[in-house]
């Protein structure tokens, strides 16, 4: 499920034109350009019904923009998990991955590197995914 759903998060034409190849599974290489996206598997496991596992599995996965202002990061944000976003309600077959995604919280923050602030929109994500 990652590579297919980072590789569909880089061929996203707007997503791709604001963040380039700047998607990656649990970090952010320090001194990156910016804005990027960092992903992160918070917890998941398999979905159960009373015959025992339902094949699904299911994943909550952190995403976080990263941006030089407030108002990229919250851009970028919007354009994922805003009324209409990539991942609200998404329903998607992607090579070897059948994938549905429902956005479940959303909050923002602002740290500092070498350079000066650094501001966050942090979305969590429910990743419900079905290897085909």
């Amino acid at each position: 499920m990652e590579e297919a759903f980072r590789t569909m998060l880089l061929e996203t034409a707007p997503l791709a034109q604001l963040v380039g190849k700047r998607i990656d599974w649990g970090l952010r290489p320090q001194g990156d350009q910016l804005p990027g996206i960092a992903l992160l598997r918070v917890s998941g496991g398999l979905t159960m019904h009373f015959a025992g596992p339902a094949g699904w599995r299911r994943d909550r996965v952190q995403v976080d923009v990263w941006a030089r202002t407030f108002k990229a990061a919250r851009d970028i944000g919007d354009l994922l998990a805003d009324d209409g976003g990539l991942l609200v309600g998404l329903r998607r077959d992607l090579p070897g991955v059948r994938i549905r995604t429902f956005v479940v919280a959303r909050r923002g923050g602002t740290d500092a590197d070498a350079v000066g602030p650094v501001h966050r929109d942090s979305i969590d994500v429910m990743i419900w995914h079905l290897a085909q």
